[in-house]
């Protein structure tokens, strides 16, 4: 089945983000280069927010969203973003071929520290599947009373459980300035997994075992607990990206980007 672009009209009253629609086009600025150009063909499911919409704007598979909670939303690296943390909502999405984790695929988004704490502070989850045997979060960081460290500070890509076994990736984010985005791109083609950082060279592990598809449940975004983080322009591909690819992204999409103010 083809993806299908999921341009709803805006209702004649307001009704919130399940029916505000997308304000920029979806390929807008994946038509700025042949090789996103290229690359866009690969989307499976994609989310900008924009408008204060939580629709996807592309999507492969179901797109009907479950509201747990009430997003909220600012201004984003384009447009708007969703807001993760205390005092915020998720979002369920059917999964299916919108995101085939137990095949090939690959995730990029946009995430943009607000307050994060840097003594103790909680995690924040950015996407993951419902039975949390995937995870892009960030893991807040702890400190006994003698000020030693019992938890680091990063931004963990997770696959784990009995079958698959527990393997992480993991960023150290205890330089990141609140305020600044970041762009994460998160490959799988499974026993296979890894991890960029703002366009740059991938980390690489693997997981023991490849399990069913079934096993990752849906794609939950966002998070309703955790240290106030912005998520933007989350895009799933049908394969793993490059590293010419995810630096093509970098490229394109920083430019655009501007400081969050504190």
């Amino acid at each position: 089945m083809a993806p299908v672009r999921v341009l709803l009209l805006m209702a004649s009253i307001t009704c919130g983000p399940l029916c505000a629609q997308p304000a920029a086009p979806w390929d807008d600025p994946w038509a700025s280069s042949p090789m996103l150009r290229e690359l866009a063909d690969r989307i499976t499911f994609q989310l900008t927010f924009d408008g204060d919409s939580v629709l996807p704007v592309m999507a492969a598979g179901g797109w009907q969203p479950k509201l747990m909670g009430t997003p909220q939303f600012a201004d984003g690296l384009i447009g708007r973003a969703l807001v993760a943390g205390e005092g915020s909502g998720k979002i369920i999405y059917p999964r299916g071929s919108n995101a085939s984790m137990a095949g090939r695929g690959a995730v990029a988004m946009w995430v943009c520290p607000v307050q994060w704490t840097r003594q103790n502070g909680g995690n924040t989850t950015f996407l993951t599947a419902t039975n949390g045997a995937f995870y892009l979060q960030r893991q807040g960081p702890a400190h006994n009373e003698q000020g030693v460290v019992t938890r680091y500070e990063g931004v963990q890509f997770l696959i784990r459980g009995e079958i698959t076994g527990n393997q992480t990736l993991m960023v150290g984010t205890d330089k990141w300035p609140n305020g600044r985005w970041r762009l994460l791109v998160a490959n799988w083609s499974l026993p296979t997994m890894s991890f960029s950082l703002d366009g740059g060279e991938f980390q690489t592990t693997g997981v023991d075992a490849v399990p069913e598809d079934g096993y990752f449940g849906d794609l939950t975004v966002g998070a309703s607990g955790g240290e106030t983080t912005l998520i933007d322009e989350i895009t799933i591909f049908k394969r793993p990206l490059t590293r010419a690819e995810v630096s093509a992204i970098y490229d394109t999409f920083k430019p655009l980007a501007t400081e969050v103010e504190q």
